[in-house]
């Protein structure tokens, strides 16, 4: 019953359930303007001879012209778009309207029961009933209009009809009165159908409205890096195939800016840091490169450009030029300021076809060769960068095919020990003479194998013939075997070496390991774990290159190596520079007070040898021992050198 009552009441404060309702009421009321207009002229034909004229032909034809004059309104004004206001003041309208023609065809169909015979007077009696009936259907989605002409229409016919005197009638009025509860029990169940649907529609349209606002999050986030802001990879390398599909003749021009030095701001300061200067990196480019290009992050501290299509290759450069020297601008961060340095390699193309990936490859390529060379510059794209693209994919093709396994093969440079002068062992260097393209430079191949991830194989190929090698070489001589990042960084990889080694019933205290820093940094637990495994099965560990890379302490205090290799850069440099000789000489010294055994690469000349004995260097290997040899020439050359040793030394 409450829920009745608050039904009849019209909710102010529900808009949006406001303009539904008269939606819905404004497509119902034409409808019982109709039936009433209908139902009236019938009446009214019928009683036209046996009532006064006024009764039985003015009064219906009046209340059927406003009914027709609600109808046009309805129709024409009920199907536009409301405000909750006018809403509300409509319905309001309706409801007085509802009351006075209800009273109207009411008392007008009363005062008509009385003339006529006893079918017309049945007549009466229905179009009473139909009144009844069309405003309960009708204006169900107002309750309190169909319920005031509800009990109207019924308590008119009962009282009527109760008085009459005539059986049957008295009867109809009867099942009349118990018609209105029912009736009421419809309009109130009617209408709470109505309210629910209402409702869940709303909630279905704030869902509907959720998902649209999440797909567009979405979509946005597809599109853009989330700490800067920035576009991101995705969203670059779409911008660049609309372009190119847009313009095909004038292909736009790239730059990849990588950041300098941004991995040790992590390291030292975290990764709050490293955002703050990530985000203040994003602004700076912004503000450099402005609207009419495309800046994107494009993964780490890697930013991706798309210049503005109007700017000389002159202008280009400054550019280029302007956003390194952007990044060399200190970063505040909470803990004072952190500086780093940009490189930037550009690709200014001619026309032609291109995809988006040919142009990026270009100026990654071009950024490689900035960063190899010198942090914090600017170099474009060269037709000799081209050769040497092009060169790099030919081999990428030619280490998909079968040849190059039977091509491969190994060379080795003799490594002496300084005190003695005797050859103890041999470094195996990789070598291929192409069929195709003659000899390759392994500068060349090793890091197209790792590109294309046939340096597992590759490295399975050349141990093969290292530990044939050693099956020949005489007992007390030892090789070194380089690995790669890939071969040291993958367990399973790693594990296939050393059944290799235990299958060929080698002493794996011959066979030492090189690997180099930047394997380590690649993914330092699994080289980590990977070395011990291999130290245990007897395997000796050397880093090479030791020297160049980061953090070199660091990882001889946290990894056991059994040697060090003195990076060839110091070495060739070392008559010539004090600051060569003095580091060569720190790692001498090093390897003593760990000891472990050091090694000199690049000794070309006798003068070096001997200095670097001074200094307490171990082992040595370079141009003036002997250059890389094939297997027999190899042992030849120990066999020689050796008992050369032996004979000079006094009985």
């Amino acid at each position: 019953m409450k829920n009745f009552i608050a039904s009849l009441r019209l909710q102010k404060d529900n808009p949006k359930f406001l303009v539904a309702q008269f939606k819905a009421l404004s497509s119902q009321i034409p409808i019982l303007y109709v039936l009433l207009v209908i139902n009236a002229l019938a009446v009214a034909i019928t009683h036209i001879k046996s009532a006064p004229l006024w009764l039985s032909l003015y009064i219906p034809v009046g209340l059927s012209i406003v009914c027709i004059f609600r109808l046009c309104w309805w129709e024409i004004n009920g199907k536009e778009n409301v405000t909750p206001e006018r809403a509300l003041r409509l319905m309001k309208g309706t409801l007085a309207g509802a009351v006075i023609l209800t009273i109207g065809f009411g008392g007008w169909a009363i005062a008509l029961y009385q003339y006529g015979d006893a079918s017309q007077q049945g007549q009466i009696a229905y179009f009473l009933v139909v009144t009844g009936i069309s405003c309960v259907f009708c204006l169900t989605h107002l309750p309190l209009a169909a319920t005031i002409t509800t009990v109207i229409t019924f308590t008119a016919m009962v009282i009527t009809f109760l008085f009459s005197g005539n059986p049957v009638f008295v009867a109809t009025a009867v099942s009349g009165l118990f018609l209105v509860l029912p009736f009421l029990r419809v309009i109130n169940s009617y209408f709470q159908n109505f309210a629910r649907l209402v409702l869940l529609t709303d909630e279905l349209q704030q869902k509907q409205a959720e998902a649209e606002e999440l797909n567009l999050v979405n979509s946005r986030n597809a599109l853009h890096d989330q700490l800067t802001g920035l576009a991101n990879r995705r969203s670059f390398f779409l911008s660049l195939e609309r372009m190119l599909q847009q313009n095909p003749s004038s292909p736009p021009v790239i730059g990849i800016v990588d950041l300098d030095g941004f991995k040790p701001v992590n390291d030292v300061f975290g990764h709050a840091a490293g955002d703050l200067v990530l985000k203040e990196t994003a602004r700076r480019f912004v503000s450099l490169v402005g609207e009419r290009g495309i800046v994107a992050r494009l993964g780490g501290d890697e930013f991706g450009i798309i210049f503005p299509s109007d700017l000389t290759l002159r202008a280009v450069s400054e550019l280029g030029l302007g956003l390194c020297a952007a990044v060399r601008d200190p970063y505040e961060i909470p803990d004072g300021s952190v500086r780093v340095s940009g490189s930037c390699g550009i690709v200014y193309p001619e026309a032609g076809e291109y995809t988006a990936e040919d142009l990026y490859e270009k100026a990654d390529f071009a950024l490689y060769q900035v960063k190899s060379k010198r942090t914090g510059g600017v170099e474009f794209f060269s037709p000799e960068h081209e050769k040497i693209l092009t060169q790099r994919y030919l081999i990428e093709l030619e280490l998909q095919t079968d040849n190059f396994a039977r091509e491969l093969k190994l060379e080795y440079q003799p490594i002496i020990e300084l005190r003695s002068d005797r050859v103890v062992g041999f470094e195996a260097l990789a070598r291929w003479d192409s069929a195709r393209f003659g000899r390759i430079s392994p500068d060349a191949f090793i890091p197209a194998a790792e590109r294309t991830a046939v340096i597992g194989r590759m490295t399975r190929i050349l141990l093969g013939q290292a530990l044939d090698a050693l099956k020949i070489m005489p007992a007390h001589l030892r090789v070194s075997f380089n690995l790669s990042a890939r071969d040291i960084c993958d367990h399973e990889t790693s594990m296939a070496l050393l059944a290799m080694v235990t299958r060929s019933g080698v002493d794996p205290r011959r066979i030492e390991f090189e690997i180099t820093e930047t394997a380590l940094l690649s993914d330092f637990d699994t080289a980590d774990k990977v070395i011990g495994v291999l130290r245990a099965a007897g395997i000796s560990i050397a880093l090479d290159d030791f020297g160049t890379g980061y953090s070199s302490l660091s990882h001889i205090h946290r990894l056991a190596f059994d040697k060090l290799k003195i990076d060839k850069a110091f070495v060739m440099n070392f008559d010539r520079d004090a600051r060569c000789m003095n580091i060569t000489r720190s790692v001498a010294n090093l390897c003593q007070n760990l000891g472990i055994a050091s090694v000199a690469e690049g000794v070309e000349s006798g003068e070096v040898a001997e200095s670097l004995k001074g200094l307490g260097v171990r082992l040595a290997q370079g141009y003036h021992f002997s250059r890389p040899l094939p297997l027999e020439m190899a042992i030849d050359y120990a066999a020689k050198r050796n008992a050369a040793v032996s004979q000079s030394i006094p009985a």
